[in-house]
């Protein structure tokens, strides 16, 4: 008799526990759309900002003021002057090609002057013959790809386009002073080439670091 009047007891006391949990677990689906309500406005107000924070690469003409330059959209209507586009497309791409060369040139005569080996050196004027020749053809390019001069222009614009104008005859000249091949295996370069190779170069530092200023910028390689 007591048995059963445990057994009834406890299964009175776990009914009793089951209806009183149940209607907190019923409540908690009904409360969930409301926490999610909640926080929609808040998803809502965020996404704008986020929007706001992410990068947005606007560069403008060097001739509006804002220090890079893009490819417009906007097509020439005559043949002329899609050809002119075009051709200035390849201005950034073949220039690279002699400024590469003149460096080599450059290393090539600093290793055989502190070597003492004037046979690093040997085929330096055949390298300045190819820069000579990708310097004539960039420098074109480099006048289709930013236009005729204008009142507005950019110092750094004007100096690397008349720069840039100026470079093929500078290699040219090192190009004319160099020795040939087979004396400049014997000898050393004589010293005022080894100046004029000297200026050349720093002025053709100088000239690609304002190519990339027009294209990326001012300060475009700050840290």
């Amino acid at each position: 008799m007591a048995n059963r009047t445990f057994k009834a007891g406890a299964f009175a006391l776990l009914m009793a526990l089951t209806v009183s949990v149940a209607p907190i677990h019923a409540a908690e689906p009904a409360s969930a759309p409301a926490t999610a309500e909640a926080t929609a406005p808040a998803t809502t107000e965020a996404a704008p900002a986020m929007a706001d924070d992410m990068p947005v690469t606007d560069m403008a003409w060097p001739t509006e003021g804002g220090g890079g330059m893009q490819m417009s959209h906007d097509k020439p209507k005559t043949f002329q002057g899609r050809l002119l586009a075009w051709l200035g497309m390849w201005h950034p791409a073949v220039i690279h090609f002699p400024i590469a060369l003149v460096l080599t040139v450059g290393l090539l005569e600093a290793a055989a002057a502190l070597r003492r080996q004037p046979l690093y050196a040997a085929s330096n004027k055949l390298l300045l013959g190819i820069a000579t020749l990708g310097a004539f053809a960039a420098a074109p390019l480099g006048w289709a790809s930013a236009g005729l001069p204008a009142p507005d222009d950019e110092s750094a614009l004007t100096i690397h386009r008349w720069l840039g104008t100026a470079m093929p005859f500078l290699i040219l000249a090192l190009w004319w002073l160099k020795r040939p091949a087979e004396a400049a295996a014997r000898r050393l370069s004589t010293r005022g080439y080894e100046a004029a190779l000297g200026l050349t170069v720093l002025l053709l530092l100088v000239q690609a670091y304002l190519g990339a200023e027009v294209t990326h910028g001012a300060g475009h390689l700050k840290f």
